[in-house]
């Protein structure tokens, strides 16, 4: 059996395959600990065997560029990290620290969803400020669900360039050419590229000057607007859940421009990295949001048809992990690729074990 465990500020999400292949527990961060976490995982399991641990960590800077075994010089360079994420970094170095301890004779490995962006270029990767600041606190682009990106550009041959869409709470849209990135919408924080339910995705930043005057706003407070107050629930006025915005979309008005916002934003991102490569072969679509975003999914590639790409009718085949929706006759290819992050860091361990 092998453990996939992602961990969090506040909750551990643990999935096994092999043995109870996709059985999924979370648990709150605080109630693992060193003294019970064999207890607790023999207990669920069925105290079957384990052969590995993977972990999905959601940041590693430009310091890990590849997955890398869980030891002891591991936490000392993970730990000089906390000053760039340091709401994550503490949780995430005490959660993998009672693993450590408690299954020191297994692999332990960690996977990155930065480490695919290490090979981006320095003029994808930069900003026009004064160079000093990127020197001094390390201000560039890190990217984000590089895990699902490097696979979507590996489902294809080494020379073909892919748009690779994830529709995750965090949507991101990334090119990689010949299985190396070519543009990434996520920048420095979050907040750069594609509007999420509740943050902004791309703003002029004039706009947060205008409402320090105007509004006579703290930082603080435009902080918190930009990020909790913005996106789908400050275009449409409600609190929702992303999918409870998906149901209400094409019947509600306001739900209906903020799913145009939205789509226009990944369009223009699916642009960029067609641009920056020089074309596209392929389009793959991954996320858990995936199966309920077909009818969305299906009006924005028909909005870039005029590339040479011929789709086949709605409903799409949910059955499988990768699914072509482009037809035989099209010119470029556009998948759909179910496989669940869990899923895709297990097949990605044949490498390391």
């Amino acid at each position: 059996m092998v453990l996939i465990v992602e961990p969090g500020t506040r909750y551990a999400k643990i999935c096994s395959f092999g043995v109870s292949e996709g059985l999924s527990f979370t648990f709150a961060a605080d109630d693992l600990t060193e003294k019970n976490l064999q207890k607790k995982i023999a207990h669920i399991f069925k105290n079957a065997p384990i052969e590995a641990i993977a972990f999905r960590v959601l940041f590693g800077a430009d310091y890990f560029n590849a997955p890398v075994f869980v030891g002891g010089s591991f936490f000392k360079k993970f730990e000089k990290l906390t000053d760039l994420f340091p709401f994550y970094i503490p949780h995430a170095a005490r959660m993998l620290g009672i693993f450590y301890k408690n299954f020191k004779n297994i692999p332990l490995i960690a996977f990155f969803e930065t480490s695919f962006f290490t090979k981006l270029t320095n003029e994808e990767s930069y900003y026009a400020i004064p160079y000093s600041y990127h020197e001094a606190n390390r201000i560039k682009k890190f990217g984000f669900h590089g895990i699902f990106h490097e696979a979507a550009s590996g489902l294809f041959a080494k020379n073909k360039k892919v748009i690779s869409v994830v529709l995750d709470r965090q949507t991101t849209v990334c090119a990689a050419s010949g299985g190396i990135p070519a543009t990434i919408s996520l920048g420095y924080t979050p907040l750069e590229g594609i509007m999420s339910r509740t943050a902004c995705g791309d703003l002029d930043p004039g706009i947060v000057f205008y409402l320090i005057n105007k509004g006579n706003y703290s930082l603080f407070k435009i902080d918190d607007i930009l990020k909790h107050d913005s996106g789908f629930k400050g275009l449409t006025g409600y609190d929702l859940s992303f999918e409870e915005f998906i149901k209400l979309y094409g019947r509600d008005n306001n739900v209906n421009l903020a799913f145009e916002i939205y789509g226009n934003q990944i369009l223009k991102y699916i642009g960029e990295g067609i641009a920056i490569m020089g074309g596209v072969d392929s389009i793959v679509f991954s996320g858990c949001f995936l199966p309920l975003l077909q009818p969305f999914i299906h009006s924005l590639i028909k909005k870039i048809s005029f590339l040479g790409i011929s789709l086949m009718q709605l409903p799409w085949d949910n059955q499988k992990e990768a699914v072509r929706v482009s037809s035989e006759n099209s010119k470029i290819e556009a998948w759909l690729n179910y496989r669940s992050i869990e899923k895709t860091i297990f097949l990605s361990l044949t490498d390391y074990l």
